[in-house]
């Protein structure tokens, strides 16, 4: 009976324990969806951290998610490549660490892709205000669709 417990006890905990540093948490602000032709992006959700580098005393470690929803409202597919976003903060522009892989989203759908930032910089942290630009990353008919980038904040806090 114990261990049977023990079984039912670790399947009804493991999903909570999963919450933890990668739980996507609200924006403390996030900038209004970018819009261009029928087609809508925006920032939805993010994991935030920061920790002490060991091995580089002049600089932490900022590791980001950013959990991205792309709206088709229009009449043809679209492509959506997450690699392509780039990270604006402390004067700098950043590529992905990784990201979820390039999607086509036909008329009418949504799609939500994760992109990844591990970055090694001192002035970044999670209470800095960052901007994700995706001029890039859409394209439909062959064509990149140009988008205004997207400003947020994930947290008040220096995680």
């Amino acid at each position: 009976m114990k261990a049977g417990f023990s079984m039912v006890a670790a399947i009804l905990i493991a999903p909570l324990l999963e919450l933890g540093g990668c739980a996507s948490q609200p924006f403390v602000r996030a900038g209004e969806p970018a819009q261009s032709q029928a087609i809508s992006v925006a920032l939805v959700g993010q994991s935030c951290d920061r920790e002490n580098d060991p091995n580089w005393s002049s600089a932490d470690i900022l590791g980001l998610d950013l959990r991205i929803l792309v709206t088709n409202s229009g009449a043809a597919d679209l492509r959506f490549d997450p690699a392509e976003t780039a990270l604006l903060a402390a004067g700098r522009s950043r590529r992905p660490h990784r990201s979820d892989a390039a999607a086509a989203i036909p008329p009418g759908a949504s799609r939500t892709f994760v992109v990844h930032f591990l970055e090694r910089d001192a002035e970044l942290a999670c209470n800095v205000p960052m901007t994700l630009a995706i001029d890039r990353a859409v394209t439909a008919g062959g064509a990149t669709v140009t988008f205004t980038p997207i400003s947020f904040l994930a947290s008040h806090q220096d995680i």
